[in-house]
């Protein structure tokens, strides 16, 4: 569990089971929910009350995105990486040829990029400290910042200090998946490699936003352990952080496990009506937060998410190093994509559902 929750694993359990629909009927009334709240809705009983939560969510998502959906594109420019994770196509356990794009390769990827008209960047790198310096991605932000409104990192852990480098750099945002809560399991998952240390992982949002960083996007790996107890902790994790860095916006993500090459499968596969009740519950309980729907997902899920809670999702998405302009077809993705649609396919899909883009993240001020 998050290791400022103060509730047991047992606690937590026994506050899931017991909500009666009369609980949940109360959270869903209320004008603001607390940490109890999010744990009835996403308790097994709320289960029977997804139609009223589908309307509840939507209207918290209206009242604080109206109408728009912004997207954005992630930007793999490395998959070389030190650790050896069990459920990911990067581990140092497979053995291929690993790519890590120079500047000039990053700069015609973002060209790539940003002729797709996409404005908002999120700069993806396997954990490889020596080969993926600060000082690198430092140069990688001053470069792209003038091509970008919005620039964000989702990278290896860091130290507050480096973390404010990169924001002096350019970056913005940090996105960092916990992976799972579980502190055993999370040791079992991560045999080798820097990724290992739990608690320096845990506390990376803190460290970004203590040096910064206007979005601090969290998420963890839905199959890998039981989802109730996961996003218990989540929703704990997410109320440290609005309280300790106040200056920063929360961002949720919902990520599950996809095939992948390697053929790990999950303890704890996370169904399409499970998946839904999460986010609508965190978008009832956490209103004003940031939500992105994955390309994990497929096209008619991630178009009705949008609608109902979502604000954000990303559109013709690569998870290769050079996918968008070099072709490097032999490159390994870290996960599989279910929605491979254009930037205008997933443009128009949200226009045919009465909602407006939005490319632009915001302008910087001087």
């Amino acid at each position: 569990m998050f290791p400022e929750l103060k509730f047991s694993e047992a606690e937590i359990r026994r506050l899931l089971n017991s909500a009666t629909p009369e609980a949940i009927q109360n959270s869903l009334a209320k004008a603001k929910c607390n940490y109890f709240d999010l744990l009835n809705l996403i308790s097994p009983a709320a289960m029977e009350f997804l139609p009223q939560m589908r309307e509840k969510a939507q209207a918290c998502r209206r009242r604080y995105y109206g109408k728009t959906v912004t997207i954005y594109a992630p930007l793999y420019i490395s998959n070389s990486c030190v650790n050896a994770c069990k459920y990911c196509d990067f581990s140092i356990r497979h053995k291929y040829e690993r790519k890590i794009l120079t500047l000039d390769e990053i700069r015609q990827e973002a060209d790539a990029v940003r002729a797709m008209n996409i404005d908002s960047l999120l700069i993806v790198a396997g954990e490889d400290p020596i080969r993926m310096s600060v000082d690198f991605l430092c140069e990688v932000g001053s470069m792209l910042k003038e091509k970008f409104s919005y620039l964000s990192l989702e990278i290896a852990p860091q130290e507050e200090d480096n973390y404010r480098k990169l924001f002096e750099a350019g970056f913005e945002g940090l996105t960092l998946f916990q992976e799972t809560y579980n502190q055993e399991l999370y040791k079992e998952l991560h045999p080798v490699g820097p990724k290992r240390v739990y608690d320096f992982r845990v506390w990376s949002q803190l460290r970004a936003g203590k040096a910064g960083m206007r979005n601090l996007g969290m998420a963890f790996l839905l199959g890998l352990d039981e989802w109730r107890l996961e996003a218990a902790s989540l929703g704990a994790h997410a109320i440290y952080l609005q309280k300790h860095c106040y200056e920063s916006k929360v961002q949720f993500a919902f990520p599950r496990i996809t095939a992948t090459d390697g053929g790990f499968q999950p303890a704890h596969p996370v169904g399409d009506d499970e998946l839904e009740l999460m986010m609508l519950a965190f978008r009832i309980a956490f209103p004003e937060c940031g939500m992105t729907i994955s390309t994990r997902e497929c096209p008619e899920f991630r178009d009705r998410m949008v609608q109902l809670c979502a604000d954000n999702m990303s559109a013709a998405s690569r998870v290769t190093p050079g996918g968008y302009a070099l072709l490097a077809d032999e490159d390994v993705g870290q996960f599989t994509l279910n929605d491979s649609r254009s930037v205008e396919e997933v443009e128009n899909a949200i226009r045919r559902n009465g909602q407006e883009v939005i490319r632009k993240y915001w302008d910087r001020a001087l």
